[in-house]
């Protein structure tokens, strides 16, 4: 459900496709067919869902409506776009710091995300 949405709203974009393509080396992973990569930044990442000892999410209601957008470095240590562990958060967060949820569905805040996510790898890039 959750990644018709995303398919149907930010991805069939013409501004988010070029983004995407331009800047980013996009990897779809149905969760519920393949296991995770093994990647430090999960803890971060998975809010409420669980992972196996396969690496594959756990529990039924994840498998069903986990979607995620993750930006990571390219050696996958760091994640570029952090998310609050709330909605509540997530919003503040958002308009403070210009942080966005993972599973931004409509074109311009996937813009912002991923935008705001290769700025911090510029920041980094350039930190001795």
């Amino acid at each position: 459900m959750g990644a018709s949405l995303l398919r149907v709203g930010a991805l069939s974009d013409e501004k988010v496709q070029a983004l995407v393509n331009d800047e980013v080396v996009p990897v779809w992973i149905d969760v519920r067919e393949s296991p995770l990569p093994r990647l430090p930044v999960w803890p971060k990442v998975l809010v409420n869902a669980k992972l196996g000892p396969d690496n594959r999410i756990a529990d039924l209601y994840s498998q069903g409506f986990f979607l995620r957008t993750v930006v990571l470095t390219p050696d996958g240590k760091t994640l570029l776009n952090p998310q609050a562990d709330t909605v509540e958060g997530s919003v503040a967060t958002s308009s403070q710091k210009g942080y966005y949820a993972y599973a931004q569905t409509k074109p311009q805040d996937f813009i912002n995300m991923i935008t705001g996510a290769l700025a911090r790898f510029h920041a980094l890039a350039q930190t001795p």
